[in-house]
């Protein structure tokens, strides 16, 4: 079986860092690269984090550094937003785990570039999963719209239909550059299939302590990185939202790639994005009542099957042995 061919574009993060070792450790994949962009950090620490990631893993993936900030400020000629999210995601952007760096990684090639070079050496191939802001995507259609229309499918962990995490409607990714996401919505998502994880699917899909004691535990050395990565994390997520666990919202995008079947219920419909809106920048409006003649732009998840979801999490981070652990562990 032919392998499929993937960019990830991303914005590491501790919640991107656990979807890349996840892409990483998935023998159906061939990863062409990682794209990295600002979001949770600015882009000079998300690229060394996506670096840390692959170096991990033999440095098998190389990184494709792209844009600093978000695409109005980039054409304004702001400053980049170094520190978005604050300290939620560790000193580093990695929970302050300590993971090996190979420099050499790190191509001299935009990630605009590299993915319009990719797509047109593979039209119709390859797919795309952004974990982050939409910049490099959007200022690939503004470059050659053409060769972008062949990419084969997007799968964006951003926005939300109903609750925000940002401000009171909208999710941070989206939040963080609206002009791209309406951008690579209208441009593409006629002739492309974009599948939106927002918050309304990953917020379902908690990891609570019993299975972050189990990564721990039973994923050796792997785990034992990831479950002390997750430290900050789940003190963040008890002191701001009350759960005894955590959400790993850009993993779900990525086993959502995988294994579209734990995506329950997906509506096809038409998005819209606020971006001049006091109170509402960065809101998602999802016509699911198709009350209005737009376009049918987006494919929206809005249930996950829980279960299924870490049954898959557990068995391509750690074999198939340990997630029958991790079931004997639940009886």
């Amino acid at each position: 079986m032919d392998k499929r061919k993937v960019i990830i574009d991303t914005d590491p993060g501790i919640d991107d860092a656990a979807a890349l070792m996840t892409a990483l450790s998935d023998d159906s994949l061939e990863i062409l690269g990682f794209t990295t962009v600002a979001g949770n950090k600015g882009l000079d620490m998300t690229t060394t984090n996506a670096v840390r990631v692959s170096t991990y893993f033999d440095g098998r993936v190389k990184i494709y550094p792209g844009a600093d900030n978000d695409y109005t400020s980039l054409k304004e000629n702001k400053p980049p937003r170094e520190n978005a999210t604050g300290n939620i995601h560790g000193s580093n952007g990695m929970g302050g785990v300590d993971f090996p760096y190979d420099e050499s990684l790190i191509q001299d090639q935009h990630a605009v570039d590299f993915i319009l070079e990719q797509v047109k050496a593979h039209p119709g191939e390859i797919d795309l999963i952004t974990l982050g802001p939409l910049t490099n995507i959007a200022l690939a259609v503004e470059k050659d719209l053409a060769t972008m229309k062949q990419v084969r499918s997007i799968m964006s962990m951003g926005g939300a239909a109903f609750d925000g995490n940002t401000n009171p409607v909208a999710e941070f990714n989206y939040w963080f550059d609206p002009v791209s996401v309406d951008i690579v919505y209208q441009a593409l998502g006629e002739s492309v299939p974009i599948t939106m994880v927002g918050l309304d699917v990953t917020r379902p899909s908690l990891l609570d302590m019993n299975d972050l004691e189990f990564i721990r535990q039973a994923g050796g050395e792997l785990g034992g990185m990831i479950r002390e990565m997750f430290d900050d994390y789940v003190l963040n997520s008890f002191e701001n939202e009350g759960k005894i666990g955590i959400v790993i919202h850009d993993l779900v995008a990525v086993v959502g790639y995988l294994h579209p079947e734990i995506l329950t219920e997906v509506y096809h419909t038409n998005l819209v994005i606020e971006t001049k809106g006091e109170y509402t920048y960065g809101q998602t409006v999802i016509d699911f009542e198709e009350r209005t003649d737009r376009p049918k732009n987006v494919y929206i998840a809005m249930d996950i099957d829980i279960e299924a979801y870490k049954a898959h999490v557990i068995s391509t981070l750690f074999g198939e042995d340990k997630y029958h652990q991790y079931l004997d562990m639940l009886d």
